[in-house]
């Protein structure tokens, strides 16, 4: 299944490939401050891939609490896109479909998500096995470094 969405102006975009289906893959609401505050609902593929095409200039990244991953905000219209943590080949990122407007997933129950009680080890290690292995098509975006800080 290759599914695509986009923030509200449409500078960024994303790509999700996965082989499960939005029921399989289901949908998770994080519980923290930053993601209630955006609507979040965010999934992610550890066997799929994720392909965000935006400029660097057009996107924001922001980092907070732990500083273990990158938010990417859309710079124009606020959209906040996926958060994003690695370096090199081995980045991974979970999506907010409610920020990209992938309609496949509505109907699929949310999973509310507590991850106060992770250390930093452990969130960085849950996100690299089940996060989306991630590839920007911007030159500049694929050669950074995304968390942790």
């Amino acid at each position: 299944m290759r599914l695509t969405g986009q923030c509200h102006c449409g500078n960024v975009k994303a790509t999700f490939d996965s082989q499960k289906t939005p029921q399989e893959l289901g949908v998770r609401t994080c519980q923290c401050a930053f993601c209630r505050a955006h609507g979040a609902v965010n999934i992610s593929d550890p066997d799929g891939l994720t392909t965000i095409d935006g400029a660097d200039a057009d996107i924001n990244r922001y980092t907070f609490a732990l500083r273990t991953a990158d938010f990417l905000i859309c710079k124009t219209c606020g959209v906040y896109v996926a958060a994003v943590m690695g370096e090199g080949e081995r980045i991974v990122s979970t999506l907010n479909i409610a920020g990209l407007r992938i309609k496949a997933f509505d109907g699929v129950g949310e999973a509310p998500m507590d991850y106060d009680a992770e250390t930093t080890a452990s969130r960085i290690d849950r996100r690299y096995t089940k996060w989306t292995p991630t590839k920007f098509l911007d030159p500049e975006l694929a050669c950074s470094n995304f968390g942790p800080h």
